[in-house]
């Protein structure tokens, strides 16, 4: 039998936190001052999971290529967002049961989400103020956004294991990517913002449904 993992390093947004909304609703504000379309909730599902430009440019959907636009629209919405980013954003059922048992076995865990970083930890308190994540790296200047590996590789040098310890724990195509990229094993969570198709066609091999699933797949990888 395999040893259990000693380090899983979790998604944010759409794999730990459902924060959909609260994305969404900045994004529309920030639309509406200023005379545009505002999208609907169903299309921001595939707008996020790159990193806050891309999601804002997304939006902007045939004008996203318009640099002093998205600037406008991105200030706007940087200024609601750092108000209302941690409004309706909860935890997903039975994640923080499986991070307390997580952290009775000995197992640590961290954060690897490419949202902001300044937004993090009063999310995380929010959403799990129970638990105490061992590293919680957000996207920052000067350091590539997933799928490269670079963070990763980073957060994973800075707690001192090998690449073989450690686990990534997402929903996107893009957390699977970047667990390939980086030479680890990764397990892509169903109840997230993309498809189990999306997640298949990236090469994901373990799938789970909830969160007593992605237990299972800890212990057994």
């Amino acid at each position: 039998m395999k040893d259990l993992k000693k380090l899983v390093i979790f998604d944010l947004d759409g794999t730990l936190v459902d924060s959909i909304e609260d994305l969404a609703d900045g994004v529309n504000y920030a639309l509406e001052k200023n005379n545009l379309p505002t999208n609907e909730l169903s299309e921001y599902y595939y707008f996020v999971g790159n990193g806050m430009e891309h999601l804002v440019r997304s939006a902007l959907k045939s004008k996203g290529a318009d640099d002093e636009l998205y600037k406008t629209v991105r200030r706007d919405f940087d200024s609601y967002y750092e108000v209302h980013s941690n409004d309706k954003t909860r935890a997903y059922e039975g994640m923080e049961d499986l991070l307390s048992v997580l952290q009775s076995k000995g197992v640590k865990t961290a954060v690897l989400s490419n949202k902001a970083h300044v937004y993090l930890k009063d999310i995380l308190k929010k959403a799990f103020p129970n638990h105490k994540f061992d590293l919680e790296f957000g996207q920052r200047e000067g350091i590539p956004r997933k799928p490269d590996p670079q963070a990763l590789l980073m957060l994973i040098s800075e707690l001192g294991y090998d690449k073989s310890d450690c686990l990534l724990v997402g929903d996107s195509d893009v957390d699977i990517l970047t667990a390939k990229n980086a030479g680890i094993d990764a397990v892509g969570v169903l109840w997230g913002f993309r498809t189990k198709d999306e997640l298949l066609e990236s090469g994901a091999k373990n799938l789970a449904e909830n969160a007593d699933e992605l237990l299972r797949l800890i212990n057994s990888l």
